[in-house]
């Protein structure tokens, strides 16, 4: 047994195949998947909000210069399989916190969409 497990490490071995689990998503948070890079910027612009997990990630739409995909407070690396395919991201539901980001939003720029949801048009 190394020393690894006692600091944090894992007690599996070198060169032993990592699990090939997928992350469980909660009930609450949606998964922004990778593929989005494309349509999307990648440097996000965070509205900062002390409830409940502090910064908000915002994404702008490469195409769509005013439109934003409100991503909501990170989470964690989803995977399927092992291979990330996306970011969790639990959502942005009450009218209130809807209300400061889009004023926030506005502050930078005034012609601004707000999407909360991938399915939202």
């Amino acid at each position: 047994m190394g020393l690894g497990r006692f600091i944090g490490g894992s007690a599996r071995k070198r060169g032993e195949p990592v699990a090939q689990e997928s992350t469980p998503v909660p009930p609450d948070a949606h998964v922004v998947p990778t593929s989005l890079k494309q349509e999307y910027d990648i440097v996000p612009f965070h509205v900062y909000h002390p409830n409940p997990y502090d910064a908000i990630t915002i994404l702008r739409h490469k195409k769509k210069a005013h439109e934003w995909l409100v991503a909501g407070w990170y989470i964690d690396t989803y995977r399927e399989g092992g291979t990330v395919k996306g970011l969790m991201y639990r959502k942005v539901q009450t009218d209130q916190d809807k209300e400061v980001v889009i004023n926030e939003l506005k502050r930078q720029d005034k012609e601004a969409i707000a999407k909360f949801s991938l399915n939202q048009n």
